[in-house]
C-alpha cells in the first residue's frame, strides 16, 4: 500500500470506488480512509455513505458514525 501514503483528491476516490465495485470493499474503504486522513471531504463522504448503507460495504449500518463522517466532510467540503 506504498501509494496510499499521500492519496488525495479525484483519481484517489475513483480508485476507491472501482474496488468497492469490484467487491474489494476492504481495499476500498483503505484508499477512502488514508484519502480522509489527508483532508479529502469527498472521501469522508464516501466513508459516512458506508456506515449509512451499511451491508453493501460489508458494514453493520451505523447512522451514528455516518453523521460523524457526513459532518467532516461538510466542515473540509
Amino acid at each position: 500500500f506504498k501509494e496510499l501514503v499521500e492519496l488525495v483528491g479525484e483519481k484517489s476516490i475513483k480508485i476507491a470506488l472501482s474496488y468497492r465495485r469490484e467487491g474489494q470493499i476492504s481495499l476500498a474503504l483503505k484508499y477512502l480512509q488514508k484519502c480522509a486522513e489527508n483532508g479529502d471531504a469527498t472521501a469522508m463522504y464516501h466513508i459516512g455513505n458506508a456506515y449509512w448503507l451499511g451491508g453493501c460495504w460489508g458494514l453493520e449500518e451505523n447512522k451514528m458514525k455516518a453523521a460523524y463522517w457526513f459532518e467532516k466532510s461538510a466542515e473540509h467540503g
